[in-house]
């Protein structure tokens, strides 16, 4: 297949939403759009989408439910006849399925309708993201087996997360072989420490001079954010200056905690986008982040393009990106030792870990991270797949 003619259909059940896939596709089709690619994504919401890409399909769901364990996501039923229209007019050479939601399984039915290759990417490790709102080993096992069922017909995988192969390869049934890494990436020039602006807390009535330790993306139990709460109040409840302040930009079911954690310095700012989300970034001081469910956190690659340094744990793609620097780029933990966290908020808090030069080592480090060669690694991988 000739990657410079080639066309590909992307189908997603989130576009619109305020999560790091979101904001990954987003930025793939205006990179496609800037180089001149056929590249086109399908996606069914209600919700509003600004920016109006000529390669992006919105279409109006038949109907739409509150997702399970996610209230901030729809799921909805997407109107399978305007997608078919849509691939019998475009003609792709490959159908890339990024979500396995209702969305996904009508372009996994297209592709096979019409002997399309099938190629699609693992954002999300869901049979821990199940397991962790439920506590379930049979529901786990449910998503599992559901998940093969899924991919079976797929002839490549997709993931952002070399650490992520061997489950990836378990999870779905794949061989190594058919799973390729995604050199991760995002928008540098949107995500950069030339958005500093401390009038950002001002706003909050918070000092300039405070240490502020952020954490953007869902406010609910699977991102660990419950585990997070405990240890920010056993380190506030050690700390001799309880001047340091835990920024929690996004929503979910945690928000409920919003009053009874103000008196911990826990600041809920609900959902940003655009400028102000940049903004707050590179205002922060670290990034935290406890999931262990993410494949890779798009988010440590924008708080890294920030200018700011990422706490995370030693499970999950994360890891992997702090890791893979040769420089100190980051802090890794175990999230079943808290005390390792708490000790670390205090280092940080008493200038014993240089977060200056971790920052700027951080965002050396991202510049490796741009969009562009993403879209390229992306387009290379499809342009491979087979019928």
């Amino acid at each position: 297949m000739q990657n410079s003619n080639l066309k590909i259909v992307l189908f997603t059940d989130t576009f619109c939403d305020a999560n790091g896939v979101s904001r990954f596709l987003q930025d793939m089709s205006k990179e496609a759009l800037k180089d001149k690619k056929e590249f086109y994504i399908v996606t069914s919401t209600v919700k509003n989408y600004d920016d109006k890409l000529q390669n992006v399909n919105v279409l109006k769901p038949v109907f739409k439910i509150k997702m399970p364990f996610y209230k901030e996501q729809d799921l909805v039923f997407p109107p399978y006849f305007q997608m078919k229209k849509i691939v019998n007019e475009i003609k792709p050479d490959v159908i890339h399925v990024s979500t396995p939601g209702f969305i996904g399984v009508c372009g996994v039915l297209l592709a096979k309708k019409y002997k399309i290759p099938l190629v699609g990417t693992y954002h999300t490790d869901f049979p821990m993201y199940v397991y962790k709102n439920t506590k379930s080993t049979i529901l786990k096992n449910i998503t599992k087996k559901f998940l093969k069922y899924f991919y079976k017909d797929f002839s490549q995988i997709v993931t952002r997360s070399k650490e992520y192969i061997p489950v990836i390869s378990e999870d779905i049934d794949k061989s190594k072989d058919e799973i390729h890494f995604l050199q991760p990436g995002t928008n540098i020039s949107t995500f950069s420490p030339r958005y500093k602006n401390d009038d950002v807390w001002s706003k909050l009535n918070l000092s300039k001079e405070s240490l502020k330790f952020l954490y953007v993306g869902r406010a609910s139990k699977e991102k660990n954010l419950d585990i997070l709460f405990e240890i920010w109040k056993e380190f506030y409840n050690k700390s001799m200056k309880k001047t340091s302040h835990l920024i929690i930009v996004g929503s979910g079911d945690l928000l409920k905690h919003k009053d009874e954690l103000k008196r911990y310095n826990v600041e809920f700012l609900g959902h940003k986008q655009k400028e102000e989300l940049s903004s707050i970034y590179a205002s922060s001081s670290t990034f935290i982040f406890p999931s262990t469910t993410d494949t890779l956190g798009q988010v440590i690659l924008e708080s890294m393009a920030s200018g700011i340094p990422s706490i995370v744990t030693s499970i999950g793609g994360p890891q992997g990106i702090i890791n893979g620097s040769k420089n100190d780029v980051g802090i890794v933990l175990d999230i079943d030792d808290k005390n390792s966290w708490v000790d670390t908020l205090l280092d940080i808090e008493n200038s014993k870990i240089n977060i200056e030069k971790l920052s700027k080592n951080a965002y050396e480090y991202s510049q490796n991270f741009s969009i562009t060669n993403t879209f390229k690694s992306f387009y290379e991988i499809n342009g491979n797949a087979k019928t």
